[in-house]
């Protein structure tokens, strides 16, 4: 599909028109992905981690996984 930073809106939707079903969720899912990932939410939620870390409380991978799990990020 090549480099989108100088596509129009129009045209990524021509592009994402022209693709199968399969890819066009793809596309749908990746989306929603980078809209979750980059939500106010999250950063605020990763902030309070990241400062309860600075102060002295640490977590392993396994259990900030636990943490956000029970705690999904609200939109």
């Amino acid at each position: 599909m090549g480099h989108f930073a100088d596509v129009s809106v129009t045209e990524l939707q021509n592009r994402i028109k022209k693709l199968s079903p399969g890819e066009r969720r793809s596309v749908g899912k990746y989306v929603s992905y980078v809209t979750r990932r980059n939500s106010t939410a999250r950063q605020r939620q990763l902030a309070r981690i990241n400062r309860a870390m600075s102060a002295g409380k640490k977590y392993s991978q396994a259990q900030i996984d636990a943490i956000l799990a029970r705690n999904p990020p609200k939109s």
